[in-house]
């Protein structure tokens, strides 16, 4: 009974500590995982080809819904993005496409059985997806991909003042995700991290880089709440600017009728499908999502919803008002999860940068308890949805997420002390 104890006692000690990650597990750890990754990528390709257990629908990328919605914006049919053919009503609370947006992805495939993906963004991102498509479709996902991950690579790099992260980079596992499927992850934490850069010398290049992500409005709350915590005001006329000139091109080039489109179509049919199974429960990364996922009903998960989001807001407002830097930062991008209404496990690529943050903060500073083994699960918390809630129906990455904010205010505390410098 007393070995069982002391088991439990050093189990405990050594995760409080961190002490087993040291630098060559970690690089024997960030091999298997990188290896891993890219032995799943070469099984995907296989089975979206056909050559290992077909599939039925048959998949392709979640750039297509890009590249076929550039292709209709070019060709001057860009209401088909949006409009139904069926009734409206009924369409909104369904779980359909447009007809003609399918079509168009079925004629870019050559393949009718082609899985059909919907496009649930405002106008503006029309600005990226027209002129990607005037390229041949995998010329333009390359295109895509090479550039975002290139981006997401000079990032670490300013960051870090490091050049070898490419194998940090390939083992974390939303970020390859993101490289595969072509979606716009890299665009988002791009965005985001060059801003936190920019923020303290360059406050309106940083708001402007922040307005970038009015492609995806819902991402603009915990940016918003950080800059109005800070007084950032510089910086939130940058991003209110960039996010309105960004909107007015797009009335200016597709029309008005597209926004309008947008608000009275779009968006209460993309809502009625995030909350009844139109995406699945297993990749949202979100407290709603994890509260259906567990089988609540849409009220209850939007209560906690809220009330995780109005917490988090909380800790992200007394964390960027006296946080250091590399904490401030950390905060921000750590937030989205807990308090946007919508992201998928891809968009976790953005939380990554909470973990690079963090680890350039507390390298300086020494680690406090804890702070190892959050930074650990952080990195795998990817592999951790992929395995528990996705097959398992376990949301545990919410229960990540809540520590992690905890632990910065942990180390917030420690700050104010005096216990470690900033």
């Amino acid at each position: 009974m007393d070995m069982q104890k002391a088991a439990r006692t050093g189990f405990w000690a050594a995760l409080r500590s961190g002490g087993f990650l040291t630098a060559e597990r970690i690089g024997v750890y960030l091999r298997l995982l990188a290896f891993a990754n890219l032995v799943g990528v070469a099984l995907a390709i296989c089975r979206a080809h056909g050559w290992l257990l077909p599939l039925e629908p048959h998949i392709t990328t979640e750039f297509m819904s890009f590249y076929a919605a550039g292709r209709l914006v070019d060709a001057g049919q860009a209401a088909a993005v949006y409009l139904p053919t069926a009734d409206m009503g009924g369409y909104i609370h369904s779980l359909d496409i447009p007809a003609g947006f399918a079509a168009i992805q079925q004629s870019i495939a050559h393949d009718s059985q082609i899985d059909q993906l919907g496009f649930f963004y405002p106008p503006v991102y029309w600005l990226l997806c027209a002129p990607l498509a005037y390229l041949g479709y995998y010329q333009a996902y390359f295109v895509w991909a090479g550039l975002g991950a290139a981006a997401c690579l000079g990032l670490l790099r300013c960051i870090t003042g490091r050049w070898n992260l490419l194998l940090p980079a390939v083992a974390y596992y939303a970020a390859v995700k993101n490289a595969v499927v072509g979606e716009n992850a890299f665009l988002s934490a791009a965005l985001v991290g060059f801003g936190l850069l920019a923020l303290e010398r360059r406050p309106v290049l940083a708001g402007v880089l922040f307005g970038g992500l009015c492609y995806k409005p819902h991402f603009l709350l915990p940016v918003g709440v950080f800059l109005l915590a800070q007084f950032q005001w510089r910086a939130l006329l940058g991003m209110a600017a960039s996010g309105a000139a960004l909107c007015l091109l797009s009335g200016l080039l597709f029309g008005w009728q597209s926004w309008v489109d947008y608000f009275s179509i779009v968006v209460p049919h993309a809502e009625w499908m995030f909350q009844h199974h139109g995406f699945s429960y297993g990749i949202q990364i979100t407290p709603f999502s994890a509260v259906r996922l567990l089988g609540g009903g849409v009220i209850f998960a939007n209560a906690v919803q809220a009330a995780v989001m109005l917490l988090t807001m909380a800790a992200l407002f007394i964390l960027a008002r006296s946080g250091s830097a590399n904490l401030r930062a950390a905060a921000l991008v750590a937030s989205f999860p807990l308090m946007v209404s919508v992201m998928l496990d891809y968009d976790l690529t953005i939380c990554a940068l909470a973990v690079v943050f963090l680890y350039q903060q507390a390298s300086r500073t020494g680690f406090l308890p804890w702070e190892k083994t959050l930074l650990a699960a952080m990195f795998v918390l990817p592999l951790l949805i992929l395995g528990l809630r996705t097959h398992l129906g376990l949301p545990v990455d919410q229960l990540v997420l809540a520590g992690f904010m905890l632990l910065l205010l942990q180390r917030l505390q420690a700050e104010r002390r005096g216990l470690v410098r900033i």
